[in-house]
């Protein structure tokens, strides 16, 4: 052949193969790498290039039923690429084979249709093999369905296989047929949804086996070799060939044979009679780009060397620095000064020179801070001066003599205050139970403050004299009124007894505090809203007797049709609902107001037939007419927005049945205008990848005519069926294992969705980043919006656009921006291998 197999292959297309061969299995892959090899070689000019696929891979077997009646038989002659077999615990593979063409008796359910008795008769089914291709393929069924847990699962069965194997029995031969094994595929893992999968091919030269684990092909550094060593280099191969005695059944078949738990195909390539072709030489032009290639690397290789040993003489040479540093780091004991003090770990590179910033352990007046000693590291004059010669400089320089006097004063003053208030508390004895005795009020909240160890009102650096005392505003207020006498609230006052406020003086100094029997302020008495009213109450009580069976709706699929339903402002129904729950606490709303609802032409903002504003309508309470009559006639306002639903007839022509849809109408009616001006929020959970909106799918053809018939030479299948067979041929996707449902589901949708109606261009990013969650970002056409200052007319966003908003938990770093993918379906796509180059002229 003047070009190999792979040079007729484009270099796309191969890549393309290599990426599909870890996503379906091994035996679909084989099938469909041939198809791929098999499309490309038709077009050759060259006879043998034609048919090189069926010469090397294409096998024949025949099936031969007879009918038990009439003893008539049919014969049906099938070709196969590769052969299945079914495994059982410590079974050898001929006996597979023996199992594969062992008679089948086809009774009862599985009776044969005669076409010579014309019924279903009792029959016998056999299988003869005619022929074995040059290179045989064997995929053994490792994985298999479990009907009692309804899953797929990996057999673990051992089976062993000779080196060589004479099918001369099997093929009816005079003369030996015999096969070496040349390849092995096994699936390294627990289950049949995890693992890996490993080949191991002999190389009929070098007479070596080596193993493809996906990019990386090493040598089996074994003297035996075994499919189950993994490790393939620097481990002992632990394989086991059976050795049987003369005169044993099947001792010629178990000699050099190999044992496996994980082999999952097997190749076998005929032995010639005639020796083996000389390889033969790659053409120029594919060694002078293997040259060019192997320069390249060369010169790689070379700088990478270069620049392993530049770095290591730099390493050793920064290595030495660092020694002779830590040797004189730590200050002697004759160092009563010490050295400077820099933070621990704080210096910022600059190649290998660095500087060491002392700032965050000196105070605001560049001295040692008393409080970040911790912080700090003492080094030696010596270190100090190694690290002058490197160039790296200390700023500031800091001694144990330069620590700030300012700074240990305010510290101490600190220290001593909490000392002081701890025994303030316990001289006072606030802390223990007071006896019933005459006291004097004072304020609640300047006492819970005081009892702290640390008060809120305290200032830093500070004595306890500096502490605001009872007397002082705003506590006075919580005791006195502006009258200057007691005030009417109680809560914000208590009392203590005359022991402790003696207590209080000698520390605060004097201080004149109402008696605990003194009478409230007058005053304020009267000045105090009269109390709720048993009139105000019985309305309360009257509205929500009246009301009680009231039912906001919130979806208009509840609705009935022909009813007429009145929407209400959601802010109106939360005031009335807290109103008529609890009128001692709550106001009673002043007037029903559903301007909010309504848009600057005075229509209804909301279309309830749209499925956004189906669910959310939050703004919006929907009642029944006469809950709405009863409203109004209380507290009038309005205006009034009617809703109603209808049952609407369509008739379709092509299947002479009618369909009943709904249609909600409103009063006045909803404003497209303003309805359009708003902006879709989607929110993400966090981990979700985010959608693009989808296509429209394009509706399947269901003209049969169209579809391409699988020839008799393809090799889509493991077998193709003679036309002449009266049985119904199965499907190509049965063949393969492969199963497409005929339901499609419509998945859930990764977000929640919102609309933001009215949205104008002068509104800024951070009013929509505020109705979600903090951790976040907010993006619009894959472009994040993080300047929260821009408004909507500046980053030109039109109106009905979508705002994707990824939201993220707390304490992560960043957010994955590889989720935000487009899987917006490619025009023409074929199924589930298109673009690889495997559906050209196949499906």
């Amino acid at each position: 052949m003047e070009n190999s197999v792979l040079d007729i292959i484009s270099s796309k297309e191969y890549s393309n193969l290599t990426m599909m061969k870890h996503l379906i299995l091994g035996f679909r892959f084989c099938n469909l790498f041939m198809a791929l090899i098999d499309s490309h070689l038709q077009t050759q000019e060259d006879i043998y290039l034609r048919s090189f696929i069926k010469d090397q891979f294409q096998g024949h077997y025949s099936y031969t039923t007879t009918c038990k009646k009439c003893e008539k038989s049919s014969v049906r002659d099938c070709t196969f690429y590769e052969l299945m077999l079914n495994i059982k615990e410590n079974c050898i593979l001929m006996d597979c084979f023996d199992e594969f063409v062992e008679n089948e008796e086809l009774v009862g359910s599985d009776r044969y249709s005669c076409s010579h008795c014309d019924s279903l008769q009792d029959a016998t089914r056999k299988i003869k093999l005619d022929s074995l291709p040059k290179v045989l393929n064997i995929q053994l069924m490792r994985f298999v369905y479990d009907t009692t847990t309804w899953t797929k699962k990996k057999s673990k069965d051992m089976i062993r296989f000779p080196l060589t194997i004479d099918f001369a029995d099997l093929l009816g031969s005079q003369s030996a047929v015999l096969y070496d094994l040349s390849a092995v595929l096994v699936h390294s893992g627990p289950s049949a949804h995890s693992g890996h999968f490993l080949a191991h091919v002999l190389d009929k030269v070098s007479n070596k086996w080596f193993v493809l684990n996906d990019e990386e092909v090493t040598e089996f550094d074994s003297t035996l070799f075994d499919p189950e060593d993994y490790a393939a280099t620097g481990s002992k191969s632990k394989a086991k060939r059976m050795t049987m005695k003369a005169g044993t059944p099947d001792s010629e078949r178990l000699l050099n044979t190999l044992s496996s738990r994980n082999a999952y195909m097997l190749t076998y390539i005929r032995r010639a009679s005639r020796p083996m072709a000389t390889p033969r030489k790659p053409p120029s032009e594919t060694l002078d780009l293997v040259a060019v290639d192997n320069d390249v690397f060369d010169n790689e290789l070379k700088n990478y060397t270069e620049l392993k040993e530049k770095t290591r003489v730099k390493f050793e040479e920064a290595r030495e620095d660092r020694r002779k540093l830590c040797h004189c780091w730590a200050v002697k004991n004759d160092e009563l000064d010490g050295g400077p003090a820099t933070e621990v770990g704080s210096h910022q590179e600059d190649s290998s020179i660095f500087d060491l910033d002392s700032s965050a352990v000196a105070c605001e007046h560049r001295k040692l801070c008393p409080t970040a000693v911790s912080k700090s590291k003492r080094i030696s004059m010596e270190a100090k001066r190694l690290l002058t010669e490197w160039g790296v400089e200390i700023d500031p320089v800091l001694t144990p003599m330069d620590i700030c006097p300012p700074c240990t004063q305010d510290l101490f003053q600190d220290k001593l205050y909490d000392i002081m208030h701890r025994q303030d508390i316990e001289r006072v004895g606030l802390t223990k139970k007071k006896p019933r005795s005459p006291g004097v009020w004072i304020s609640k909240s300047w006492l819970t403050t005081w009892k702290k160890v640390t008060p809120d009102f305290h200032r830093p650096h500070t004595s306890t004299a500096a502490d605001p005392s009872p007397l002082s505003e705003p506590y006075l207020c919580d005791v006195l009124c502006l009258h200057s006498n007691l005030g009417t609230d109680e809560s914000r006052r208590v009392d203590i007894n005359i022991a402790c406020l003696e207590k209080l003086v000698e520390i605060f100094g004097p201080m004149e505090l109402p008696e605990k029997g003194v009478p409230k302020c007058q005053e304020c008495l009267e000045l105090q809203p009269p109390p709720i009213t048993e009139e105000l109450i019985a309305i309360a009580t009257s509205e929500k007797n009246e009301l009680k069976r009231m039912k906001t709706y919130g979806s208009p699929d509840d609705f009935l049709p022909g009813q007429r339903y009145y929407a209400v402002s959601t802010e109106f129904m939360k005031r009335w609902k807290g109103f008529v729950d609890d009128p001692a606490k709550n106001e009673r709303p002043a007037m029903l107001d559903n301007s909010d609802l309504l848009c600057k032409h005075d229509l209804f903002l909301f279309d309830f037939n749209t499925s956004v504003d189906k669910k959310n309508n939050g703004r919006i309470a929907v009642i029944k007419e006469e809950e709405w009559s009863f409203l109004k006639a209380i507290y009038e306002g309005g205006p009034d927005i009617v809703i109603t639903k209808q049952e609407l007839m369509e008739t379709d022509d092509g299947f002479s049945q009618s369909d009943s849809f709904s249609n909600m109408q409103s009063t006045p009616a909803h404003c497209p205008e303003c309805r359009d001006e708003r902006l879709t929020v989607r929110v993400y959970n966090p981990g979700e990848s985010v959608v693009e909106d989808e296509a429209p799918p394009t509706p399947a053809s269901t003209d049969v005519s169209q579809a391409p018939t699988p020839t008799n030479d393809s090799p889509s299948s493991n077998t193709t069926v003679n036309s002449k067979s009266k049985r119904k041929q199965a499907p190509a996707s049965a063949a393969t294992g492969a199963r497409r449902s005929k339901r499609v589901k419509e998945g859930k949708k990764p977000y929640n969705e919102y609309e933001i109606p009215c949205v104008g261009k002068d509104n800024t990013i951070m009013e929509y980043k505020g109705i979600v969650p903090l951790y976040q970002k907010l993006f619009y056409e894959r472009v994040e919006l993080d300047d929260n200052e821009k408004t909507i007319a500046e980053l030109a966003i039109p109106p009905n656009a979508v705002l994707n908003v990824l939201t993220f938990d707390q304490g992560k770093d960043d957010l994955d921006l590889d989720k935000f993918h487009d899987d917006t379906p490619v025009p023409g796509d074929v199924g589930g291998f298109g673009g690889t180059g495997l559906t050209e002229n196949w499906f």
